[in-house]
């Protein structure tokens, strides 16, 4: 074991450097608004975290930085502390990977192929420490698996998700959504209040209602509620309320279920729409909708 000592050092060294590269390439795409990871698993995950993937690329390109310099200052000179900073370094990424994968296995129920990759890499090198013969690892492996099974064990409290209550039009939209920019347009031509919220914050409340591609608006009542995701649709209902006012302009609408457009001699019946229930349903490709995480200018 001690003859091949060497060689799994050099390996370490290896592969430390190549998962610094890749982690690099994925800052370096990600600035220009492409990824590595074409998984909705890695959208989700930049999502749940507090300050965004980049804190995750940043933290884990710091860790594969400084083991590879240690590894280098090791091969340098040879020292019991530098060798037991590794390991304790080894240790405590291998229990963040084992929270990572329990999260997307038991929270997300989907995977990250981006963070799947750094996990490899992680496992990899506590491998090749052990077959150095530190033995100390072993306890990074331990702590891995207990923080896997922790996320299994603990079920998720319920997260609630406060909708904008008093608002009457809401605009679930992404920034990267050409399709929401020209709804927001259409309202703003028409001088019809909406309020528009980013998807990123409502986007595990919208998934558990089957609802994955943005523009989607909120028709908001305080006992009903409709929702409309795609421009198309968005468009044909806008244009429903129209027409059906001015068919009937002195037909009157129930005042808890009306919006008043600014400037413009239209109230229109935000619940009284049989078009929105017989209307045919339109195929993503062809409604005016965007993936959640979706860049589509």
């Amino acid at each position: 074991m001690q003859t091949r000592k060497p060689l799994f050092e050099k390996l370490f060294l290896f592969i430390t450097v190549l998962a610094s590269l890749f982690v690099v390439t994925e800052l370096a795409m990600n600035s220009l608004g492409k990824s590595l990871c074409v998984s909705e698993g890695c959208a989700l995950t930049a999502q749940a975290a507090r300050y965004g993937d980049i804190s995750i690329f940043l933290l884990g390109l710091g860790t594969f930085i400084t083991l590879a310099a240690l590894a280098i200052v090791n091969r340098l000179a040879r020292k019991p502390g530098i060798e037991r900073l590794i390991n304790l370094i080894l240790v405590i990424a291998l229990a963040g990977e084992g929270f990572f994968m329990g999260y997307l296995a038991f929270r997300l129920h989907t995977a990250c192929l981006f963070c799947l990759v750094i996990c490899c890499f992680m496992v990899t090198l506590g491998l090749l420490r052990l077959l150095a013969g530190d033995k100390d690892v072993l306890a990074g492996f331990a702590t891995f698996a207990v923080m896997f099974m922790i996320q299994y064990l603990i079920l998720p409290a319920g997260v609630p998700v406060h909708l904008p209550a008093k608002e009457r039009l809401v605009l679930f939209y992404s920034k990267d959504c050409k399709h929401c920019a020209e709804v927001i347009k259409e309202f703003d031509d028409r001088k019809i209040h909406i309020a528009h919220e980013p998807v990123n914050g409502y986007a595990g409340f919208l998934k558990n209602m089957g609802i994955e591609h943005v523009p989607t608006l909120m028709v908001n009542d305080p006992y009903q509620k409709v929702f409309l995701t795609g421009k198309d649709a968005i468009m044909r209902y806008l244009l429903s309320c129209t027409e059906a006012k001015q068919a009937d302009p002195k037909k009157k609408t129930a005042k808890k279920n009306v919006v008043h457009a600014k400037g413009h001699d239209l109230t229109i019946d935000l619940f009284n729409q049989p078009s929105l229930l017989t209307a045919p349903s339109l195929s993503p490709a062809d409604a005016g909708m965007c993936k959640e995480e979706e860049i589509c200018k």
